[in-house]
């Protein structure tokens, strides 16, 4: 699930957008300010320029006129000076204001600025006025508007991505690890940076990658596993059958030597055969347990009561075996959340178990007890502390681990407490054994159900 404190990639993305586009504005302002200063000094420079030359052209307009003799000859004499006509507008006049000369015939709508000499010309006072017009630039005030809003496009491109460059270079990861990972590659994992969508994204492809990885391992193992259950269950079955084939073929050849001699071999083929069945129930019983197809039927257990049960049942034989039973049950009633049918089999099989390997005359002690949140099931007994070691404490719960002294009166298959354990894991629960001082002792743990949400 995602942290309450994961950021919006799209947030993180709008911010991005925002402060590029900020950063742009600014930029975009300020370069317009600045250049529009400059360009400004840089047009009073020019306009300054273009008012010398008009002067220029003013002063030799009163040179010419000076020596001009009567006024119908100034068409005549400007004409021949080289002045744009549609930047200057030129006009005389006399003493009393009238209009000697005109080079327009209508009036300049804009006057930018106006210059006048007064000349003389035969013995009367004549002034020229000169209107000017500076020259229009309008494509170059364009241009640098262009420029500006181009670098401030440039600006937020590149502010945008250097933002957004570390959130772009993590999706190429992600996308890189995910293709190794397709691949088969499963050790591969994504860098977690960051708090948002991405950072969830990877977090979930690497625990993917994890489950994947562990549920290959676990095929593995569990098909190296099988295997060595086949082939040790291979050399379990074959000695009870190798056993009945052996006293069939004497039947079947009559080497017998009497009726009660013949009764012998139908006994002992009747009890291989037994142990034959109980092994091939033993191995149906683990392989179903381990199969997915198992469905529990769980309720809430007393497990005092379990217990009752057991010892009433199973009283007879564990007095048959020269052992006698002990419970110490709590005093408040423990209860569990399991199905019932795999916790008794459980029961069933720790007790065998302790039939087996008891050291007689013995006692069987069976205990529950509530240890904070948990409910506790201890079964102990006594046996010969030289038959185990440590290191078997370790071990006792693995596939096809028997006791010599099991395995020497063909009396197990190997596979009890395996299935014990998968029984007791598949109810959530935990099972183990340890040995304290001549005693060994098997605990199963569960959660109590008053501090166990169903």
């Amino acid at each position: 699930m995602r942290d309450k404190n994961t950021k919006s990639l799209r947030t993180e993305f709008l911010g991005f957008f925002v402060i590029s586009l900020v950063a742009s504005l600014v930029f975009g302002l300020m370069s317009y300010l600045i250049v529009e200063n400059l360009y400004f000094k840089a047009k009073q420079d020019l306009y300054e320029v273009e008012k010398n030359d008009a002067t220029a052209i003013i002063e030799e307009m009163k040179s010419i006129l000076e020596t001009t003799l009567d006024a119908g000859h100034f068409n005549d004499k400007l004409s021949h000076l080289n002045y744009d006509t549609s930047t200057y507008f030129i006009n005389i006049v006399d003493e009393q204001g009238s209009v000697l000369y005109k080079s327009h015939p209508e009036e300049p709508q804009q006057r930018d600025y106006i210059l006048y000499r007064a000349f003389n010309l035969n013995g009367e006072n004549n002034i020229i006025f000169l209107e000017g017009l500076y020259k229009d630039r309008p494509y170059e005030e364009n241009v640098l508007v262009m420029v500006i809003i181009l670098m401030s496009v440039i600006l937020f491109i590149f502010v945008f991505f250097r933002l957004a460059n570390n959130r772009i270079n993590y999706i190429h990861e992600i996308s890189e690890t995910v293709g190794r990972i397709s691949k088969g590659d499963m050790a591969s994992r994504i860098r977690i940076s960051g708090q948002d969508e991405l950072t969830w994204l990877a977090d979930n492809i690497n625990m993917m990658g994890q489950s994947i990885r562990e549920r290959s391992l676990l095929e593995e193992k569990m098909e190296k596993s099988k295997k060595e259950l086949i082939t040790n269950m291979a050399h379990d079955l074959s000695t009870p059958l190798t056993s009945i084939i052996g006293y069939l073929n004497l039947i079947k050849e009559r080497k017998y030597k009497d009726e009660s001699n013949l009764a012998e071999y139908v006994e002992i083929c009747f009890n291989k055969s037994q142990q034959l069945k109980q092994l091939i129930s033993k191995l149906f019983e683990y392989s179903k347990l381990t199969s997915e197809a198992i469905k529990l039927e769980k309720t809430n257990l007393d497990v005092n009561r379990l217990i009752d049960q057991i010892k009433v049942e199973y009283s007879h034989l564990i007095e048959e075996n020269n052992l006698q039973i002990e419970l110490d049950l709590n005093v408040e009633k423990p209860y569990i959340y399991a199905d019932p049918i795999l916790i008794v089999r459980v029961f069933e099989n720790l007790i065998h178990n302790a039939i087996k390997y008891s050291k007689k005359p013995g006692v069987l002690k069976i205990r529950s007890m509530i240890e904070n949140e948990d409910v506790l099931v201890k079964f102990s007994n006594n046996i010969d502390r030289k038959q185990f070691k440590n290191d078997d404490m370790k071990r006792i719960f693995e596939r096809m681990y028997i006791k010599d002294q099991s395995r020497s009166q063909g009396s197990g298959s190997g596979l009890g407490l395996a299935i014990s354990r998968e029984m007791v894991e598949l109810n959530g629960g935990k099972i183990w054994s340890q040995l304290e001082e001549n005693q060994i002792v098997f605990i199963i743990r569960f959660r109590n159900i008053d501090s166990y949400q169903i």
